[in-house]
């Protein structure tokens, strides 16, 4: 396969993978917040749009543009904004291009359906998301992602297209599930349990077991749809303990950093043709260290080490396997 295509696939799964967990996440934040029990007069409350310019990286980007975050100017920035090469119009159109350049790679209702559904939010402007209920687009974006997926799943063959599609896809998820944990359990912990100047709610401190930090912990799990199959692994509640191993390291949770590497990892040995249990180039050997930790390590090492350090170490080299991955096989 020429890197050329191989680039353009691997790019695919990561922009509407990217543009999924973008729609996601702002529809979770966006909602919870409205359903969030705020005291009003409570004036040291967190602004509730940071957390989420965190997590993509973009908040000095945003404030140098648009100043101090408001719905209207977040919404736009996420959604529209063609400046912005992480808003979900802009990754939506640059996967479309990507398709377009290798159809003859890609069945004919992939590219129909990627086609499709950029025609479609075309016709979406910020007065019209917010004329109406802004989870429809947001939906409309999840859905759009999820029929691409589901007919990759169902129309490619099991082969290097869709080994590339899913490199891109899995590591992109894999990477967005940590720095969503990373950014959010630094919003709840350290911000909720100020002792000097505790926030009150009703006479009850916004601490560590509250109403408002069940609330936040239940954001996180809807925003990588774990929600429900977190209720129904773990019946005793929510629990920080419970939702870091979830998330990070279950191996059957689909959004888990652990499955999403150990997807990717495959998919590489695949590409490369490595049948034995040799790593023999950078990026299958920065995958495997990688891969160690996680199936080795429990939650309470976690806690111990410090999770936002763990978090950290698996971004960093999350970013080092796909520059790995570009110097490898994708540099052209």
């Amino acid at each position: 396969m020429l890197s050329r295509d191989a680039d353009a696939c691997y790019w695919i799964g990561r922009y509407v993978e990217r543009a999924e967990a973008t729609a996601r996440m702002i529809d979770v934040h966006y909602h919870s917040a409205l359903e969030t029990p705020i005291d009003p007069v409570a004036e040291e409350i967190p602004i509730l749009w940071n957390s989420i310019l965190s997590i993509s990286g973009s908040e000095e980007e945003f404030h140098e543009k648009y100043g101090e975050p408001t719905d209207r100017n977040v919404l736009y920035y996420f959604a529209f904004d063609k400046e912005n090469p992480d808003s979900i119009f802009q990754m939506w159109s640059m996967a479309r291009e990507n398709a377009r350049s290798i159809r003859e790679q890609l069945s004919s209702e992939m590219w129909e359906a990627l086609n499709i559904s950029w025609l479609a939010l075309r016709e979406w402007n910020m007065d019209r998301l917010l004329a109406g209920i802004p989870h429809t687009f947001f939906q409309q974006v999840k859905d759009s992602s999820h029929l691409f997926q589901g007919i990759l799943n169902r129309t490619m063959m099991m082969g290097e297209t869709r080994d590339w599609l899913d490199t891109g896809r899995f590591l992109e998820r894999g990477g967005q599930t940590a720095r969503l944990l990373d950014v959010k359990y630094h919003d709840l912990l350290p911000a909720y349990r100020s002792q000097e100047n505790p926030l009150l709610l009703g006479g009850e401190e916004w601490g560590v077991g509250s109403i408002v930090d069940m609330h936040s912990w239940i954001a996180v799990l809807k925003s990588v749809s774990a929600f429900e199959m977190y209720r129904k692994t773990y019946r005793e509640g929510i629990h920080p303990n419970h939702i870091i191993d979830f998330l990070v390291l279950h191996p059957q949770f689909p959004a888990s950093v652990r499955h999403c590497l150990a997807r990717v990892e495959g998919c590489l040995r695949r590409i490369s043709g490595n049948k034995t249990n040799d790593m023999l180039i950078l990026p299958e050997r920065l995958l495997g260290r990688l891969n160690a930790d996680l199936n080795y390590t429990r939650p309470e090492e976690i806690i111990q080490i410090g999770l936002h350090e763990f978090l950290e170490r698996v971004l960093e080299q999350c970013d080092s396997i796909g520059d790995a991955i570009t110097a490898q096989y994708l540099s052209y």
